[in-house]
């Protein structure tokens, strides 16, 4: 009964509502790696071939790629690879902007990419990376994908388990990681399931992952599409005016359909460049509690009431308050200019 009900709740998961926007129906993953070619390979595998040239042989800016595989909608967003690029903070904040708004309103899964045999010291610093610009809850909703491109007939699992790194990243994870064997996938398919059933099982118990990042940037982005729409009326109506003269009963509802859900692509895709471009990183409240004490957690949750810019110079007379009690004026200061910069 119990599997029964779980398999139901599980198509209804990406169940289509109207006037929903594609990007909330679609399985959303964000992709970190230990190398370019290994995320370049996986969003090949499951996504085709066309979304990276043969130029890319380091992905160095955000990419998205959207499609339908195996009869579900997936949108997989490469993010830059944190190994082979040394990115000066404000390259990186723009990168990880886009793929905030890329992936809005929230990632089903983070997939991080590992050759399983190289799992090496360092890929921890990516994983540091990735908790220091999303939260430490990021952890919950990353799967760990060992992918390889041979069949063998070894046991990948546990010689995978002997690593002492790899051990330390599947305990932060949950223990949440597969192997994607790319040989066998391309015979059967079945490595593409079992990567979607276990990405589908993560969001039964987790949910979405969300933070004030990704709720923000969905708030600006539905504005923006909004704005985009109300700019095309005219254009909307003079199609919708061809439609009915060229077609009827339900081939015009069909294109209709399709012409709304065209468009409805074309605003959303839009309005994440124009807020990606514009959307600033507001620090986590765990981070403010963290960061500057109880005064300033205090501060931006008074300014939250008033909105985002609120929030920043709530957090920032917060921050005064709190950090004159406890001594801490120097990191009082910074915060309090980074918070107004922010605003600005």
């Amino acid at each position: 009964m119990a599997t029964n009900e779980r398999k139901t709740r599980r198509r209804l998961s990406l169940e289509v509502r109207p006037n929903m926007s594609s990007d909330e129906t679609s399985l959303r993953m964000l992709v970190f790696g230990s190398s370019s070619l290994l995320q370049m390979s996986l969003t090949h595998t499951v996504s085709g071939p066309g979304i990276f040239t043969r130029d890319d042989v380091n992905i160095s800016v955000t990419k998205k790629s959207s499609g339908v595989v195996q009869k579900k909608n997936i949108t997989l967003v490469n993010t830059p690879n944190l190994k082979e690029n040394d990115f000066p903070d404000k390259i990186l904040h723009k990168e990880l902007r886009k793929a905030v708004c890329f992936s809005c309103p929230g990632p089903h899964a983070v997939l991080f990419i590992l050759d399983p045999f190289h799992v090496t010291p360092d890929v921890l610093d990516i994983l540091k990376q990735v908790i220091h610009y999303f939260g430490e809850s990021i952890l919950k909703h990353t799967l760990i994908v060992l992918y390889h491109e041979k069949d063998l007939s070894i046991s990948l699992d546990d010689a995978v388990k002997k690593n002492k790194t790899f051990r330390e990243l599947a305990e932060k994870c949950g223990q949440n990681y597969i192997f994607f064997n790319e040989e066998k996938n391309r015979t059967e398919e079945s490595q593409i399931q079992a990567l979607f059933a276990k990405v589908d099982d993560m969001v039964l118990e987790h949910g979405i992952y969300s933070n004030l990042e990704y709720k923000e940037a969905e708030k600006r982005i539905q504005t923006e599409e909004r704005f985009l729409r109300k700019s095309r009326e005219k254009e909307i109506r003079q199609k919708l005016k061809e439609l009915e003269n060229e077609h009827s009963g339900e081939a015009l509802a069909s294109e209709k359909t399709k012409y709304e859900e065209r468009v409805g692509l074309e605003c959303r895709e839009m309005a994440q460049l124009v807020v990606a471009d514009k959307f600033g990183f507001t620090v986590r409240i765990v981070d403010y509690a963290a960061a500057i004490g109880k005064g300033a957690f205090a501060g931006a949750l008074l300014g939250f009431a008033v909105g985002y810019d609120g929030m920043a110079i709530g957090a920032a007379i917060g921050a005064g308050i709190g950090g004159i009690l406890g001594g801490a004026i120097n990191a009082v200061w910074s915060f309090m200019t980074k918070s107004f910069s922010e605003v600005r």
